[in-house]
């Protein structure tokens, strides 16, 4: 491995820890790891093993990590991938090296530079002028140019799945290297485009409200929502996470909540010795201020050998953001984190463990939200509060993400007056209220 790879990785991961609040590397137990995988994650969309990161953390390697580990680790740290954040580091020190070599000869050219600066002081003002008039020109032609980009989407279905979307776009009039369209947060869903073409379709394998983005080199130059609804609940697993895996709804177990059973997971590939997500979606506009709601749901795991932590997320989306709730088995406390909002609780630099419960048996959840003040209530006691200042946006998605075989149950959100907006308790998979 090169001396200069080795230094840029040694920061990457210098700023990692720094970031996910966890110093003093050489005494990380399993758990820090644990977090630092579904940190990096959060992030990316990008898993990365254990194993893995135990082994660039350790110095452990002759070489250098795969392209794909360099990426995510590169985009946690600093929002670049690898060849990106190399290259600007090696700008940097070749100016680094020039501003050295200046240095060298200041001093012998100090005598001139009372001379230098009267012949820079009698430069004509109209050049300045002039300069300026361009710069701000080429600034106000640069806003234009922005504003003639244009990124719109048609979806080729209602409310079925899988849905192949048609993104519109023209990026003529914008000069950069390279171009992308990405689809949603999934960073394994985005793809290279090109001048010249001016549409890309992609399909969408889950319901959600996702935010589409166009790239012009490393900078997002334009978004929109993509609002892909379903007409029922639907229910996916990921292994890895760039691995859709759809559940048909005659595979769903033939009980009063909705779940699913291991052996079904086995039958469609999901190895359940090793990480996987499972995840419930109901998505549609379900007419709710995200910022003044009651919400409740119920929920229960199934205990797994190779799942240590098991974990239940919570999510509502707005249309402006939205709540990440994470509840977890008794004893994990330090691997739960809250999002509402724009305001964040890690687990590892707060008590969280009022979030904790027996996760093996069934648990209620609440969320009450007024005017942007949160309360979390779990099996009917109050165990925290927090509150946040930006906009969640309308509700248009309510989905559920587990790190094992989960279960829910009693899905009920009412408006600020108390109007139910959506109910399902989920007997016999009946239509819920709409």
């Amino acid at each position: 491995m090169k001396q200069s790879d080795q230094a840029i990785l040694k920061e990457i991961k210098r700023k990692i820890a720094r970031d996910a609040d966890l110093q003093e590397t050489a005494i990380w137990t399993q758990k820090d790891f644990d977090f630092l995988s579904y940190y990096i994650e959060e992030k990316t969309a990008c898993r990365l093993s254990v194993s893995t990161l135990k082994r660039i953390w350790s110095n452990d390697h002759q070489r250098l990590p795969h392209i794909a580990t360099l990426d995510a680790l590169s985009k946690t740290a600093f929002d670049k991938n690898w060849q990106r954040l190399k290259s600007a580091s090696l700008s940097n020190q070749v100016e680094k090296e020039e501003n050295t070599f200046k240095r060298t000869f200041i001093g012998r050219e100090r005598k001139f530079r009372k001379a230098l600066i009267a012949l820079l002081l009698i430069i004509p003002m109209v050049f300045i002028l002039i300069g300026g008039a361009k710069a701000f020109q080429k600034k106000q032609n640069g806003k234009e140019t922005m504003a003639n980009v244009t990124f719109g989407h048609e979806k080729t279905l209602e409310n079925k799945l899988p849905n192949t979307v048609v993104f519109n776009y023209d990026i003529e009039e914008i000069n950069a290297d390279s171009f992308f369209l990405q689809q949603s947060w999934d960073t394994f869903r985005k793809v290279e485009i090109f001048k010249g073409v001016k549409q890309r379709t992609d399909i969408y394998y889950v319901p959600g409200y996702f935010t589409a983005k166009l790239f012009a080199d490393d900078k997002i130059i334009k978004e929109m929502p993509v609002h892909i609804i379903y007409e029922d609940w639907f229910m996916a697993a990921r292994q890895p996470m760039s691995n859709i895996v759809t559940f048909d709804k005659n595979l769903w177990l033939s009980e009063d909540y909705l779940g699913i059973a291991t052996e079904t997971l086995q039958s469609k590939g999901i190895d359940i010795n090793k990480e996987f997500q499972l995840a419930y979606y109901y998505v549609k506009d379900f007419g709710v201020d995200g910022d003044n709601l009651k919400y409740k749901a119920s929920f229960q795991m199934e205990p797994l050998e190779s799942v240590d932590c098991p974990m239940a997320n919570f999510h509502l989306q707005g249309t402006k953001g939205y709540y990440w709730i994470m509840i977890g088995n008794k004893g994990c406390g330090s691997e739960v984190y809250i999002r509402t909002g724009d305001t964040l609780h890690n687990g590892k630099t707060q008590d969280l463990t009022k979030l904790t419960t027996n996760i093996y048996q069934w648990n209620e959840l609440e969320i009450h939200t007024s005017n942007k003040n949160v309360q979390l209530v779990l099996n009917g006691t109050a165990v925290f509060s927090t509150s946040y200042q930006a906009t969640i946006g309308k509700i248009m998605e309510i989905s559920y993400f587990f790190n094992g075989p989960g279960m829910i149950d009693n899905v009920k959100l009412t408006n600020e007056q108390g109007e139910i907006k959506f109910l399902d308790d989920l007997k016999n998979h009946n239509d819920p209220v709409k």
